[in-house]
C-alpha cells in the first residue's frame, strides 16, 4: 500500500445494530401512521356490510334469528356446583344403608347416581322391586333439597326377555324411568323431572370385566342425573 493512499477505516460493530434499530423504528411509525389514517366513512361501510351479511344487531352484537320459525334460545340459570353436589351426595348416600353401594360420577357439569346394589327391576318388568322403592324414596328426600334440574334415565338389558326389538326395549326403559319419577313425586318432590328411556343403548359401556350376571343386573337400572343448571 502506498504512503499516499489513506488506510481503509472499518465501521464499529455497534453501528450496524444501531442502523437496524433505526430501521425498525421507522417501520413501526410508518405502520402506526397508516393504521391511524383509515377514513371513517370507509370503515362504517365495511361494518355495515358485515353486519348485514352476518345478521348481527347494532346493540351488543347479539345474533338475530335466521327465520320466523327459529327455536328460541333458552337461558339456563346456574344452580349448585356439581363438584359441590357430588361430595354432598356421596356423604348423604353413605348415611343410607341401602344406598351405600350407589355409584356417583361427576362429569360434564352434571352428577349421575346409579344404584348398583342388586337389580332394580326383574326381567321384562317395569315395576321397581321393594328394595328399589325404598332406595328411591330415600333419594327423594335428598333431591327435594336441591334446586338443580333432575333427569331420570331408564335402561333395559339386551335380553329377549326385555324386548324383542329396539322399540319394545326403549318403551320398557321409558316406563321404568316414569315409574321411578312417580315414586319421587309421591314422596313430595314437586319440581320438573326430565324422563328418558335409553333402551339397551348403554349396555356396551358397562365394564366388560364384570360377570355376565352382574352386567345383566346393572343393565336393568335407572340413572339419576343432576344437572349444573336449575330446572327449566
Amino acid at each position: 500500500m502506498s504512503d499516499l493512499e489513506p488506510e481503509h477505516i472499518k465501521a464499529p460493530v455497534w453501528l450496524v445494530t444501531f442502523g437496524d434499530v433505526v430501521a425498525l423504528l421507522l417501520t413501526f411509525f410508518v405502520m402506526l401512521y397508516a393504521t391511524a389514517r383509515i377514513p371513517s366513512e370507509d370503515w362504517d361501510a365495511v361494518v355495515g356490510t358485515m353486519s348485514k351479511s352476518l345478521r348481527f344487531s347494532q346493540s351488543g352484537m347479539a345474533p338475530n334469528p335466521q327465520s320466523d320459525i327459529s327455536i328460541p334460545i333458552v337461558q339456563l340459570q346456574p344452580a349448585l356446583s356439581t363438584d359441590y353436589l357430588s361430595g354432598i351426595l356421596r356423604d348423604q348416600l353413605g348415611q343410607q344403608e341401602m344406598l351405600r353401594d350407589a355409584v356417583v360420577r361427576s362429569q360434564d357439569n352434571r352428577v349421575s347416581i346409579s344404584i348398583a346394589s342388586g337389580s332394580m327391576f326383574a326381567l321384562g318388568d317395569d315395576r321397581p322391586s321393594a328394595d328399589a322403592t325404598v332406595s328411591i324414596t330415600q333419594l327423594g328426600g335428598i333431591f327435594s333439597n336441591i334446586v338443580n334440574q333432575l333427569e331420570i334415565r331408564g335402561h333395559a338389558g339386551p335380553s329377549a326377555d326385555e324386548g324383542t326389538n329396539f322399540e319394545e326395549n326403549q318403551r320398557l326403559s321409558l316406563r321404568r324411568a316414569a315409574a321411578v319419577a312417580q315414586i319421587l313425586r309421591d314422596t313430595g318432590y314437586e319440581r320438573n323431572i326430565i324422563v328418558l328411556g335409553m333402551g339397551d343403548s348403554r349396555f356396551e359401556r358397562l365394564d366388560p370385566g364384570l360377570s355376565a350376571e352382574r352386567r345383566a343386573a346393572l343393565s336393568r337400572r335407572v340413572d339419576f342425573i343432576v344437572h349444573g343448571a336449575m330446572e327449566n
